[in-house]
């Protein structure tokens, strides 16, 4: 596993975000590594997600033989961890861990939020969140004849990617029938869909 490749810059999170320019960087890094390590990697599989970052680690991402990852990093995966980065910093912005126990501090000119607008906060980045996730799934799904390693499943113990939709909506599909195979998953007889979608999968 790579632990020390993060997939966005905290800059990058700053700009599209309401965080303060004046935030600590070491804040948000730990904020994009946890959204990175279980939401990226619960939507593509462990075999894509370390895949996607062995290419930035080792700065191949740029490749023209990568061109589908690098589109993939740039128009989806980025989307949704500056979403889900900003989620998980909601948290640890509302109170601080210090070594007295879990505070919340005021600044000389303004106030802490009460937990009712913290919760509205929480929820809205959540919404926005599973949406750019859905729109990842989604394009995994139609897509994964140019990701090889989306559909391998190992019996390594590692994850295999949610098929299913971010917003954990119920997904009602025609009977497979007798389709034919893609990949390692059927598609379904006179159905574009793959067979797999809305199918179980590794949160489930």
């Amino acid at each position: 596993m790579i632990y020390n490749v993060l997939l966005i810059t905290e800059q990058k999170l700053k700009d599209n975000t309401p965080i303060n320019e004046n935030v600590d960087v070491s804040e948000l890094r730990f904020c994009i590594s946890q959204a990175q390590q279980i939401f990226i990697q619960e939507s593509l599989g462990t075999n894509l997600y370390e895949k996607i970052l062995k290419l930035v680690q080792d700065n191949e991402i740029g490749l023209p033989a990568n061109i589908n990852y690098k589109e993939l990093l740039n128009n989806f995966i980025q989307p949704t961890l500056i979403s889900y980065s900003y989620y998980l910093g909601l948290d640890n912005f509302f109170v601080k861990f210090v070594n007295t126990g879990l505070q919340q501090f005021n600044g000389e000119q303004s106030s802490s939020i009460g937990f009712k607008e913290f919760q509205y906060l929480k929820n809205t980045a959540k919404d926005n969140a599973e949406f750019n996730d859905n729109l990842l799934r989604r394009h995994l799904v139609f897509n994964s004849w140019k990701y090889p390693e989306y559909t391998i499943v190992e019996n390594n113990g590692q994850l295999i990617p949610e098929f299913g939709g971010a917003f954990k909506a119920s997904i009602v599909l025609p009977p497979s029938g007798r389709g034919g195979r893609y990949g390692n998953y059927g598609i379904m007889s006179g159905c574009e869909i793959p067979g797999w979608y809305g199918g179980r999968g590794s949160g489930e």
